[in-house]
């Protein structure tokens, strides 16, 4: 019951964005992970995943599940608040790179990477994840929703290169079977499931496992 009540939101804008996304003649903006109230055209095509923060003792299990090591280059498609990119940097010292459209959450993530001077390693970058080119990562990390991760699962299977590893907090991405299901509770109590993928080779049009 935790689990549902925490992902309300999540689900709320999934609804929004089947039913196009108007209410009352307003339109929700979730970027990466970010919800506010706003007007229809204030980017509503691309606000896709409200922000709903993932505990910080789970993006630890998350780059540990992904076995970040020195070399990786880390991807997280809707980087809210930038803790994923902070934590892969700060922890393993790989280069990592956010992608979130929130204008306010934007510069909150950017603020924190200058706080802990790690603009060496880390970026927020203003981009759409449905557009970004992912064929520099060998780790992508994710919090979004189910048929956004469907969405994405075509860009994931044909840009990443063979032993990259893909991590989603919460869902899973269809028929693609994972290598990794774990569940865990965060320190609040909170049920988490975690997915681990890893892209094993390029063979035709079904080019997973």
């Amino acid at each position: 019951m935790k689990k549902l009540w925490r992902l309300f939101p999540l689900v709320f804008v999934a609804l929004l964005v089947l039913s196009g996304g108007g209410i009352f003649g307003f339109g929700w903006r979730a970027g990466g992970n970010g919800l506010a109230l706003a007007q229809p055209s204030d980017l509503e095509s691309k606000k896709i995943v409200p922000f709903v923060p993932t505990p910080q003792d789970v993006v630890e299990r998350m780059l540990e599940i992904a076995q970040v090591k020195k070399g990786d280059v880390v991807y997280d498609l809707g980087s809210g608040d930038g803790r994923i990119v902070i934590t892969a940097a700060k922890k393993y010292g790989v280069k990592a790179v956010g992608f979130e459209i929130d204008p306010d959450l934007l510069r909150q993530s950017r603020e924190s990477i200058h706080k802990e001077k790690l603009e060496h390693l880390a970026e927020i970058r203003g981009q759409d994840i449905l557009t970004v080119d992912l064929s520099p990562a060998t780790v992508v990390t994710m919090y979004l929703l189910p048929e956004v991760n469907l969405r994405l699962r075509p860009n994931v299977l044909r840009q990443l290169k063979p032993g990259s590893r893909v991590v989603s907090h919460d869902f899973d991405m269809g028929d693609w079977k994972p290598l990794k299901v774990e569940h865990i509770k965060d320190s609040s109590g909170w049920d988490h499931t975690i997915y681990l993928w890893r892209i094993e080779k390029k063979a035709g049009n079904r080019d997973y496992r």
